[in-house]
């Protein structure tokens, strides 16, 4: 008698209805009492949203158009492996190209196909997304066709910084200006501030932005940083790269050494490179497309489960002021000696 009392009390504390202490006293006659609390329990137990919960959420509020650079004769290969796999995670996507293709969504910007012409190619590029999308998305993702982008991992990465803040993300090289640029082929991203000021201030003014640069991420790069827009920082909490200039192969299970990349890169390597975090990576075959959909989209390994995530916090506008000042101070703590690419250096 004594205990039924004492579980009529400790429900009416923690406002459980009478009838369902009655419903219990019966259901404990039975032996079904425990069931009945830990299903009130579970009840009771706030559920975190699950990992693809929040992937939804960010699509819709962390919007990203892909601009992704291609040619006719890898209209068909390359590029439409990008639109059957990685690439239909991008809110927008079309490829910048040489020749109009609808069924791909190929638009032809109008500078020939040569490798000297990739600087003019982007700039044309970057500016008919600026006419034609700068107010419906936020970030404009720029990428190759033999590149392969963890969408998912880049609008987290994206999630606590406002669109309309001046600043852009990638694989940060050094140069002989100060900020650096970022790798054209591990693909960058720049805010929708980023993508106005280069349209409007950097693209009209030959100083800031001359016309003539033979390294594409490199003029990008110098074009944004006399515009004002900061590099930001893309690394993980461990140091660890998540946009790869290189595939898989070079660059698992270590940073590779006694390359071009281990000297040219901004910030100095560390060891492992496999950022559980990884967005992007680069030189990528037609064949391998379908293998890494495969890899990071189908196969699931039993008993490792994800665990339950929350969004990282949006940054005030105050502590984003003060993350970029951070950031713009940066310097270059690379300890090898400077590698300067054979193209012609901005400026």
């Amino acid at each position: 008698m004594y205990r039924n009392i004492l579980c009529l009390a400790m429900g009416l504390i923690i406002g459980i209805q009478v009838t369902d202490i009655f419903e219990f006293f019966q259901l404990t006659e039975a032996g079904l009492g425990s069931t009945v609390m830990t299903r009130i329990a579970e009840e009771a137990t706030p559920q975190l949203p699950s990992e693809e919960e929040l992937a939804r959420r960010l699509y819709n509020e962390t919007r990203v158009l892909c601009m992704v650079l291609t040619m006719p004769k890898n209209h068909i290969t390359k590029a439409s492996k990008v639109k059957r796999t990685w690439g239909r995670r991008c809110n927008k996507l079309i490829f910048i190209s040489s020749q109009e293709d609808r069924e791909l969504g190929a638009i032809d910007v109008g500078i020939p196909e040569d490798r000297e012409n990739l600087y003019l190619k982007v700039r044309a590029g970057l500016k008919y997304v600026y006419q034609n999308f700068v107010e419906d998305y936020d970030w404009f993702l720029k990428a190759d066709d033999d590149t392969f982008v963890i969408m998912e991992n880049l609008r987290l990465l994206l999630y606590p910084y406002d669109p309309e803040a001046a600043l852009y993300f990638g694989h940060r090289f050094r140069s002989t200006f100060p900020q650096g640029y970022m790798s054209g082929g591990a693909g960058y991203v720049m805010s929708r501030d980023a993508l106005r000021r280069l349209n409007l201030f950097a693209f009209n003014n030959t100083r800031f932005c001359p016309p003539n640069q033979s390294s594409e991420d490199k003029g990008i790069g110098f074009c944004l940083q006399n515009v004002g827009v900061v590099a930001g920082e893309s690394r993980d909490e461990k140091g660890r790269d998540r946009f790869w200039p290189l595939s898989p192969d070079s660059m698992l299970p270590t940073f590779p050494n006694n390359t071009w990349l281990h000297k040219l890169t901004f910030f100095k390597p560390v060891q492992e490179t496999g950022s559980s975090s990884g967005i992007s990576f680069h030189y990528v075959k037609s064949h391998e497309f379908d293998r890494y959909e495969y890899l990071l989209y189908k196969l699931r390994v039993f008993g490792v489960p994800a665990a339950p995530r929350l969004l990282p916090p949006r940054l005030e506008p105050r502590q984003l002021q003060d993350q970029l000042q951070v950031w713009s101070e940066e310097k270059s703590n690379n300890p090898n000696p400077v590698l300067w690419v054979s193209s012609a250096q901005p400026g």
